[in-house]
Formats: structure tokens, C-alpha cells, sequence
């Protein structure tokens, strides 16, 4: 996979601090972008937490290359050290979702969760928030903050 910086990003990146993750694509008409917004709120909310970090997978890998992500990232003030923006090929972006996360299958279709995921220090997926719910939101800030304080 690489991001919009058109670096290379692997699951080995994602060991040792807590993410909160989301798949869009950014030719989505309502969805991504609420997303999107939703996640640019959370990068605010956790500043300061350096061992907190976003992480947006496009499910449209055909048409959201590396220059297409940081082109609509930097609509919402990133991609930045603390929040990325991940593409990859068909399949690696299906086991990902499909495997690691569990938010559908991505292949032959776009289709993705509008939840938000958080993966602990350990690559472990700990929750699911609705991105669109305040509530789940808190919830899920409430649970980061103890997941950043466990060890590594």
C-alpha cells in the first residue's frame, strides 16, 4: 500500500500507537465527505496525543491514486504526520478491509462502512463508532484515551 505522499505504508507502520481508521473513496457524493469532515474533527480533538493517529483507505484504488488522495486530503488540512491517506491494488485493499477490518467486501464493487475503527497498539481492532453519531464519537474518544495509555 502507499499513501498520498506516494510512500510506501505497511502494517508494521501501524505498531505502537492507537488508530482510528475509516475507508472511503473520493468520488463518493455524501458519505466520504461527512466522513472525512468527522475524521479532520477527531485530528482536532486529539492533538496533542501524539501516539493517537487517523488513517483513511480509499476502496477505490482505480481512480484514487496517490495525487487524487492528497489532493482531496488536503481539503480537510491533511495528510499529515498524524493522519494518512492509504491506497493500494484491488486486493490488497479488499484483505484489508475484508480480513483485517471486517467492513465488507470492497472487490467489484464500492461499497465500504460509514463506522469509524479503532485498532490498538497492537493491530487489534478494539471497536466500531458510527461515524455520524455524536454519542458513538465520544464513546470512542473515551476508549482511545485508555487504549493510548496501555503499553506498547
Amino acid at each position: 500500500m502507499r499513501d498520498a505522499e506516494n510512500q510506501p505504508f505497511t502494517e508494521k507502520d501501524l505498531d505502537g500507537k492507537v488508530w482510528i481508521v475509516d475507508f472511503i473513496y473520493t468520488n463518493c457524493p455524501a458519505e466520504c465527505p461527512r466522513m472525512t469532515s468527522r475524521m479532520h474533527q477527531l485530528e482536532t480533538r486529539t492533538k496533542g496525543q501524539p501516539e493517537v493517529s487517523l488513517l483513511s483507505i480509499s476502496v477505490d484504488p482505480d481512480r484514487d491514486t496517490p495525487e487524487v488522495l492528497k489532493e482531496f486530503a488536503g481539503r480537510y488540512g491533511a495528510p499529515n504526520e498524524r493522519w494518512r491517506f492509504l491506497t493500494g491494488d484491488k486486493a490488497s485493499v479488499h484483505l484489508l478491509a475484508y480480513q483485517t477490518f471486517h467492513v465488507g467486501d470492497v472487490l467489484g464493487k464500492i461499497e465500504h462502512s460509514t463506522k469509524f475503527a479503532v485498532l490498538d497498539k497492537h493491530r487489534t481492532v478494539r471497536g466500531y463508532y458510527s461515524s455520524f453519531s455524536e454519542e458513538d464519537l465520544s464513546a470512542m474518544l473515551t476508549d482511545v484515551n485508555v487504549l493510548r495509555k496501555e503499553k506498547s
